[in-house]
């Protein structure tokens, strides 16, 4: 990891004909063999070879170049200019609900009701779905962008007249049949004929219920689509909803060095609603916050095996990619600042559960029961009552540290993931798989794209500030940062106010011995330390104590160096209690965990280092400690 980082919210595509970056040359993907292995010939000397799936993911990521193209940050686009961007995506909205065959008349009357001209509701679209971002809709400067769709009014007319009369029937014709029809409606008109991957494309973006009705599915679509208690309504393929949820697991962990009780752990897990899949997950000694959440989705966005190979797990995983939409509760984790910019930016919609409506939740917490009920056949288990625990002794029987916790859990997973599931009727792979390869004479929907900068998605569900740079650096909770990095920085003003420039600051709270500042200029982050490397603290939480151990003492006022020194005398007097009590030991390991954290993206990184990106929690969230005899909702899965 650098001190410069330029966002960028590329995205690898796996099809037929990509042109792939890796490691030792361009590649083009020729063909999918298996669901593991495909066929790619070098583009140099046009050998070919049979390769790795994972293998490639992998590849592709590492190669990416670092000039590929930039993105904004989203909190530095000044507010009127991204009021005005989600006024134009509301314009849109209903054309892109309708999918490509939507019609110029429903365009034209879109565009009535919007108050702008057909043609502006036109560039508007084609400007969003050139990379499904917000971002895009900012106003850029007039003349031909490469994104902008060159195919013509007259073309396009035709291809939604043969996609709705001959594909959108009962008739059912095939893809290949649709783009013959295209093809001799635009020869007789004397058009050029639009590629066949075009067409593809296009029928692709049609809305699943849709296809599934206008094609005389209806029993599939009523069961896909129709919200009744147990089904989630308007699922159509992989990556549509994912439920995010936390759980305290049933099980005493013990600390590495004494092999110890430390209590409990947290649990964040995420499922995909349309094939059960796992898609992510995340452990952790400290209560649920948005911390938990930002790390799950990170690592759900994200590629699994260098993750698993640094577990030393042999075994695949292969979920990625963005989803359409994330489903949660409505605790406080789940609606802070940070996670709703996070999600903005990475067009996710952010969707709250409902009150009192089973039909949209329920399977992430299924999901977890299901593995408390595993974890019911492992020593040092919990459980509901007195009653039941009887004379088991959980602590005296406990035997899993955190890490060899953290790859039970994961081969639990991979082994649920090749389990039939009853509620689909195949495994959750072949569920996934039937999504990405086709079902049903249905188009396939390939595998999701890859997000070729994984530091920026962990980025941007960042805790930020807004600041300014004066001599001194950066401040944030009285602490200091600085690097040459941003000198040139210090003391500019705004062009239009003529006060301070204020810029994007991120911090991660499980290491604050630096941060992220945002050079709008170039459109990029500086990695910037600590003013005073010689600190003492690593984390938000110790920040947190260090104040608090001071205001007990009665200094209500205070600078860094008496929260360092408070630091290094609670240390010392948590070094003396370790051995002797259960909260002393699960902070030291706590603090252990904090230190040597390695996020998703990080593993995607030249240098693993032991920086941690991840969001804040207040330390009012923090707790140490359950009782053993908690009661521990426990549900069974579908």
């Amino acid at each position: 990891m650098t001190d410069l980082h330029k966002l960028s919210k590329s995205k690898v595509q796996l099809r037929r004909g990509s042109l792939l970056k890796m490691d030792d040359g361009d590649y083009l993907l020729k063909e999918f063999l298996t669901s593991s292995e495909v066929l790619l010939q070098k583009v140099d000397d046009k050998d070919v070879k049979v390769a790795k799936l994972q293998d490639i993911v992998t590849d592709v990521i590492q190669a990416a170049p670092s000039e590929h193209l930039a993105s904004d940050e989203i909190l530095a686009i000044p507010p009127d200019e991204l009021k005005a961007a989600k006024r134009k995506f509301k314009a849109i909205e209903p054309i892109l609900e309708l999918g490509p065959t939507a019609s110029v008349q429903d365009i034209k009357i879109q565009a009535v009701k919007s108050g702008v001209h057909y043609t502006t509701l036109y560039r508007w679209l084609n400007a969003y779905l050139a990379t499904n971002s917000l971002v895009s809709l900012i106003n850029q400067k007039r003349g031909w962008q490469r994104k902008n769709i060159r195919t013509s009014d007259d073309v396009n007319k035709i291809i939604e007249h043969c996609i709705a009369n001959y594909y959108l029937t009962k008739a059912r014709f095939t893809p290949k049949m649709v783009y013959d029809r295209i093809k001799e409606a635009c020869k007789s008109a004397g058009l050029k004929a639009p590629a066949q991957s075009t067409i593809y494309r296009r029928i692709n973006l049609v809305p699943e219920e849709r296809r599934l009705r206008s094609r005389g599915h209806l029993d599939l679509a009523n069961n896909r689509f129709s919200a009744r208690a147990g089904r989630f309504p308007n699922v159509d393929s992989i990556l549509s909803v994912i439920q995010v949820d936390h759980t305290p697991l049933d099980i005493i962990i013990v600390d590495d060095e004494h092999r110890e009780s430390i209590k409990r752990v947290w649990l964040t897990m995420a499922i995909d609603i349309y094939s059960r899949m796992v898609t992510g997950f995340y452990l952790s000694l400290d209560a649920p916050s948005t911390t938990s959440v930002a790390m799950c989705l990170s690592h759900s966005i994200l590629p699994k095996q260098q993750w698993l190979k640094h577990l030393d797990i042999a075994l695949d995983w292969y979920v990625w990619g963005i989803p359409k939409k994330v489903h949660v509760d409505n605790g406080a984790d789940f609606t802070s600042d940070a996670l709703r910019i996070g999600c903005l930016e990475n067009n996710i919609n952010l969707e709250f559960r409902p009150v009192a409506k089973p039909q949209y939740g329920g399977h992430i917490e299924r999901l977890l029961g299901a593995f408390q009920n595993r974890l019911k056949a492992l020593d040092g288990k919990t459980f509901n009552s007195p009653k039941v625990r009887g004379s088991y002794d959980s602590e005296k029987n406990a035997i899993f540290d955190f890490n060899s916790l953290e790859r039970w859990l994961t081969n639990a997973i991979i082994e649920y993931h090749h389990t039939n599931h009853e509620s689909i009727g195949v495994p959750p792979t072949t569920k996934w798989m039937m999504s990405v390869e086709g079902e049903l004479e249905e188009l396939p929907h390939g595998w999701p794209d890859v997000p070729a900068d994984p530091l920026s998605i962990e980025i941007s569900f960042l805790p930020y500030k807004e600041r300014t740079i004066r001599s001194q650096g950066v401040v944030w909770d009285g602490i200091y940062y600085f690097s040459d990095n941003i000198r040139h920085l210090i003391g500019i003003r705004d062009q239009e106010t003529r006060k301070p420039r204020k810029y994007v600051v991120r911090r991660d709270p499980r290491n604050i011995r630096y941060v992220w500042v945002y050079d709008e200029d170039i459109k990029s982050y500086h990695k910037v330390g600590l003013a005073d490397p010689t600190l003492n603290f690593t984390s938000i939480w110790e920040l947190n104590e260090a104040k608090l151990y001071l205001k007990k003492k009665g200094q209500s006022e205070y600078n860094q160096n008496m929260l360092s020194r408070a630091v290094n005398n609670m240390r010392e007097i948590e070094e003396k209690a370790r051995k002797k009590t259960k909260d002393a030991r699960r902070k030291t390991q706590r603090k252990k965990n904090h230190q040597k954290t390695i996020t998703p993206a990080q593993h995607f990184a030249a240098k693993e280092e032991s920086n941690a990106i991840s969001t804040e929690i207040s330390p009012e969230q923090e707790v140490d400690d359950w009782d053993s005899g908690d009661e521990i909702d426990i549900f069974d899965i579908e």
